[in-house]
C-alpha cells in the first residue's frame, strides 16, 4: 500500500511540474531541424535578460513586451538551411505594441497580419513572425524572399508537438545538457571549413548527418568556450567515433604560441601517428585537403612518424589551393630516405626540390608545399616558405595567453577566428550571433 501511494505522489507532483513548465512555444521550431542552441538568460553569464531583449529587439525595459525570457531563447538552423530564434510569448497583444513602438522609431517596417499572424523585419535581412505562444526569426533573406519566408514561419507557427523540435532526438540530446547555453548540431550543419575535424574517427562510408556534436558553452570577453562531444545515434558510428576519441593524449602546449591571431583555424591534438593516421584516411574532408599533396609526397607516412603535440593551421580560407600548415613532433624520420624515390615519381607538371638541409618544396601548377624536419625531430610545413618556418616558430602576434591555457592539458582543442568569415553559412552564423553574444572574436572547442 505504501509503495502505491509513493508512487501517486511522484506521479502528482510530474503531472505538476510538467504543467508549470510550458515548452509549447518550441513547437514553432521544425522537427527536422540539424542544430539547435538554447540560452538560458537567467543562467548566462554576463548576459541578462534586458540584454539579450535590447539586442533582439533594442528594448532596454522588460516589463510589458510581450516576451518570456524566463524560458529559454532558442537559435536553430531548419532543415532548408535558414538559420533561426524562437522565444516565448506570453503576450502577443504586448509584443505587437512593442514592434509598433520600433516602427515608429524607424527601426522595423510596420507590422503586418497575415495567414493570422504578426510579421516584420528586422536588420533588413531577418523576417519575424509571432503567435499568442512563439516569436519566430528567420534568415538571413534578402526583400525579396520576404514574403516566402512570411509563408514559411507562418507554417511552423501552426505546428504542433508531433512536428516540433521537442519530439526530435536531437532535442532529447540537449535537454539532457545542463549548462547556460547547451547545442547539439549535425556535423553537417555546421560552415563547410569546420567539419573535418569533428568527423575524425567516424567510418569513411558514413554521411555527415550521422555524427552529431553536443557542447556546453560560455561566453566571456570576445571568447565562446565550448566544451563537446562527437556522437551519433548510429551505433556503429558511435562506437567508432568513441574509439578515435581515446586516441587523443593531453596536449603539451608545444605549438600553441605559433598559431597568428588571424589565422583563420587551428587544430591542437597529441598523438601517435600510427593510431591517428587511420583516423585521418577515413575522412573525406581531411583527403580532400591534402589530395594535391598526396600525389606526390606520401603524408601518410609523414604522420605516421608522429609522435607527440600536433597542430594543424589554416592561415586563410580558399577553395581553389593549399592552405594549410602542419607542424608536429616526430617519433623518427625514416620517410626521410624516401624523398628521393618522391621525387623521381613526381606526376606530370609536378616537381620536389631541395630547400634546405632535410628540407624540400613540391610545386605544380595547383599546389606549392614547403615540408622538412628539424635536428630535434619536430616536422614543419605551409604553402610557403615563410608559413612553413613559422609553422614552429613563435608567432609575431600570437593567440592571447588565457587562450593559451585554454589548450594546454587538454585532448583536442579548435580554435576558430570568427574575424575570418564572411559571405558564407560561417558569416550568417556570426551576423546572428554577434546581436546576442556581443563581438565573438573567437570561438575554443574542447574536447570533453
Amino acid at each position: 500500500m505504501m509503495r502505491r501511494i509513493t508512487l501517486y505522489i511522484l506521479g502528482v507532483m510530474t503531472l505538476i511540474m510538467s504543467s508549470c513548465t510550458d515548452n509549447s512555444y518550441l513547437d514553432a521550431i521544425p522537427a527536422e531541424s540539424t542544430a539547435i542552441i538554447a540560452m538560458d538568460p537567467g543562467k548566462m553569464s554576463g548576459i541578462n535578460n534586458v540584454a539579450v531583449l535590447k539586442s533582439l529587439l533594442k528594448i532596454s525595459n522588460a516589463d510589458k513586451t510581450g516576451l518570456d525570457l524566463s524560458h529559454k531563447v532558442m537559435l536553430f538552423e531548419a532543415p532548408d538551411g535558414n538559420l533561426g530564434v524562437c522565444v516565448k510569448v506570453n503576450s502577443e497583444d504586448d509584443l505587437t505594441e512593442t514592434i509598433t513602438n520600433l516602427y515608429k522609431k524607424g527601426a522595423c517596417p510596420k507590422p503586418v497580419e497575415r495567414r493570422g499572424f504578426h510579421f516584420t523585419m528586422l536588420k533588413d535581412a531577418w523576417v519575424a513572425g509571432w503567435s499568442s505562444s512563439s516569436l519566430l526569426i528567420l534568415g538571413p533573406v534578402t526583400i525579396d524572399r520576404q514574403a516566402e519566408m512570411q509563408q514559411m514561419i507562418a507554417r511552423y507557427l501552426k505546428q504542433d508537438e508531433e512536428n516540433g523540435i521537442t519530439s526530435s532526438r536531437l532535442y532529447a540530446k540537449l535537454d539532457s545538457l545542463d549548462a547556460p547555453i547547451t547545442m547539439v548540431a549535425q556535423a553537417q550543419a555546421l560552415p563547410n571549413q569546420f567539419v573535418a575535424p569533428f568527423t575524425l574517427g567516424a567510418p569513411k562510408d558514413s554521411d555527415p548527418s550521422q555524427v552529431l556534436v553536443a557542447a556546453e558553452m560560455k561566453v566571456s570577453k570576445g571568447v565562446m568556450t565550448m566544451k563537446g562531444e562527437t556522437f551519433s545515434f548510429n551505433k556503429r558510428v558511435d562506437k567508432a567515433l568513441k574509439e578515435a576519441a581515446a586516441n587523443y593524449r593531453p596536449i603539451q602546449g608545444k605549438y600553441v604560441g605559433s598559431m597568428p591571431q588571424d589565422a583563420m583555424m587551428g587544430m591542437f591534438v597529441n598523438v601517435d601517428g600510427t593510431k591517428f593516421l587511420p583516423m585521418m584516411q577515413s575522412n573525406k574532408g581531411v583527403q580532400a585537403l591534402l589530395a594535391g599533396i598526396n600525389t606526390a609526397v606520401d603524408m601518410d607516412n609523414i604522420i605516421r612518424s608522429v609522435d607527440g603535440d600536433m597542430a594543424l593551421i589554416t592561415p586563410s580560407y580558399n577553395e581553389n589551393s593549399l592552405t594549410m600548415c602542419m607542424s608536429a613532433q616526430l617519433g623518427n624520420a625514416k620517410w626521410i630516405e624516401d624523398v628521393s624515390y618522391w621525387k623521381q615519381s613526381c606526376p606530370s607538371g609536378g616537381k620536389i626540390v631541395d630547400w634546405q638541409k632535410n628540407a624540400w618544396y613540391y610545386t605544380d601548377n595547383k599546389t606549392t608545399f614547403f615540408f622538412g624536419v628539424t635536428p630535434d625531430m619536430q616536422f614543419y610545413s605551409g604553402s610557403s616558405k615563410d608559413e612553413a618556418l613559422a609553422s614552429i616558430a613563435k608567432a609575431q602576434n600570437p593567440l592571447s595567453n588565457d587562450i593559451q591555457k585554454l589548450i594546454k592539458g587538454e585532448r583536442l582543442v579548435m580554435i576558430i577566428n570568427m574575424n575570418a568569415f564572411s559571405g558564407d553559412k560561417a558569416g550568417a552564423v556570426t551576423s546572428m550571433l554577434k546581436p546576442i553574444f556581443g563581438n565573438v572574436q573567437t570561438i575554443v572547442y574542447t574536447l570533453k
